[in-house]
């Protein structure tokens, strides 16, 4: 089935998803599953020790936890379902075909988790007492329930790089427990305590609390936040060792983009820096320094950030240039498929640009062929910008470029199209790097001097 192309302009397809899937992973991992434990465990600290001191602290940081991953975590983990949707319906049409079970469990936990943490909340101050361990016990099973759902998802999420014998065989248990579904598990449980340990902190630091006990919680955030980096460094080292070679060596240039990645040692310069904020961090905390923590803490908090999004980013940038390894490449167009489109046309197959009133001339032609081959990763205008992209190119440089994408840059899908398409993308890209062909209206292009179509 073709499903029309949705082009999101400037940000693009790639950075629409990213942005909104990275703040979504540091909410669901941070808070719903690192912060929240963290609270548990203050949660039994004051049971244990009779402080109210620390059942405050963890009552108080409830609600602040609460607000954040029921709205704000709750509106992106939908928003990543329209937004992928919208931008990528075949790539998401064919993963729900593949893993829908695991997808229909994951929405019926979800569902149990909000129910869970709310009833958590909401019995805070009545179920105290003799009642004060089973409260706690209620929120060990929330845990329990956030886990599951990370559990079930990463199974999906390995199989998007790590598809191993699916392609040919269309089992479901060896897609879903792929090569990387273990590390990539427990990578992404390291990453969740390593963020709710410092989230934690920032809470304690920025809050009113009583001395003695800011010491002795930040003596204990501290530690569990070493142990919880040094976890996370093992299981990272573990889960690229599993990846690839053939996408491993594109990690680099997904972080660095063209722009730097003739200097790599950029990126262990700077992952370098970033380690040594978040391990001296740590061994502040367990010092119990509030002032130096709270020095550290912002620091701490947007490199953990940023290792975060350069870890998706990495992992859904290196498989390229598929969606699917071995069945669908980046830009929707099936493996099986690209022989035929090149042997018999693109567009005349395609009946959303077959429908359109305005699928005449070459200009119209040339936004149809970059809508399905390119879009995925280029915009007019905006990040990635194509017209900056091929600048300087004659069309007859172009033409012969498209023909071998996928040779001169391994991560590109190839084109898929009869040589006269190809001919007609050529066109319409050095038009876009000439200013000679301009977007008038959406998804619709005409000559620069004015008129209905570019020849």
């Amino acid at each position: 089935m073709q499903f029309p192309v949705f082009q999101f302009s400037y940000l693009g397809s790639g950075m629409t998803i990213g942005l909104d899937a990275v703040l979504h992973v540091i909410i669901s991992h941070g808070m719903a599953i690192g912060a929240i434990s963290f609270i548990v465990i203050s949660e039994y600290l004051g049971l244990r020790k009779a402080s109210q001191d620390w059942e405050a602290f963890a009552r108080d940081f409830l609600k602040f936890t609460i607000i954040i991953t029921t709205g704000i975590g709750a509106i992106t983990g939908a928003g990543i379902w329209l937004i992928t949707s919208a931008l990528s319906p075949g790539g998401i049409g064919s993963m729900l075909r593949v893993f829908f079970w695991p997808w229909f469990i994951e929405w019926i936990v979800f569902t149990c988790e909000v129910i869970c943490i709310l009833f958590y909340y909401f019995t805070w101050r009545k179920w105290v007492g003799e009642r004060k361990g089973k409260h706690i016990s209620l929120g060990m099973v929330y845990v329990f329930l956030a886990l599951c759902s990370a559990l079930l998802i990463t199974g999906i999420l390995g199989f998007m790089l790590t598809s191993d014998g699916w392609p040919w065989a269309k089992s479901f248990w060896p897609a879903f427990l792929n090569p990387s579904y273990l590390p990539q598990l427990l990578l992404r449980i390291g990453i969740s305590f390593s963020l709710g340990s410092l989230f934690s902190v920032a809470f304690l630091i920025f809050t009113r609390r009583e001395g003695m006990f800011r010491i002795e919680a930040l003596k204990l955030f501290g530690k569990a936040a070493l142990i919880s980096f040094s976890a996370t460094a093992v299981f990272a080292w573990w889960y690229f060792s599993i990846v690839p070679s053939t996408f491993k060596t594109h990690a680099v240039f997904a972080v660095l983009t063209s722009r730097f990645s003739q200097q790599p040692e950029i990126f262990w310069y700077v992952n370098c820096a970033g380690a040594i904020v978040l391990f001296t961090f740590s061994l502040v905390s367990m010092k119990g320094s509030s002032t130096l923590a709270k020095i550290l803490i912002i620091p701490a908090l947007l490199v953990s950030m940023g290792f975060v999004g350069e870890f998706e980013r990495i992992r859904e940038f290196i498989r390229g240039p598929y969606l699917m390894p071995g069945y669908m490449y980046a830009n929707q167009v099936l493996l099986n498929e690209t022989p035929f489109f090149n042997k018999e046309g693109l567009l005349k197959n395609d009946p959303w640009f077959t429908m359109s009133s305005d699928n005449h001339g070459t200009a119209a032609q040339g936004a149809g062929l970059f809508a399905r081959n390119c879009s995925v990763c280029h915009t007019i205008g905006g990040i990635n910008d194509i017209a900056k992209k091929v600048d300087g190119r004659t069309v007859d440089g172009l033409f012969v470029i498209l023909a071998h994408t996928h040779e001169m840059i391994p991560f590109m899908p190839p084109f898929s199209g009869t040589e006269d398409e190809r001919r007609a993308l050529a066109g319409f890209l050095y038009g876009l790097s000439k200013g000679t062909v301009k977007e008038h209206a959406p998804s619709r292009f005409a000559p620069a001097h004015g008129g209905g179509t570019h020849e």
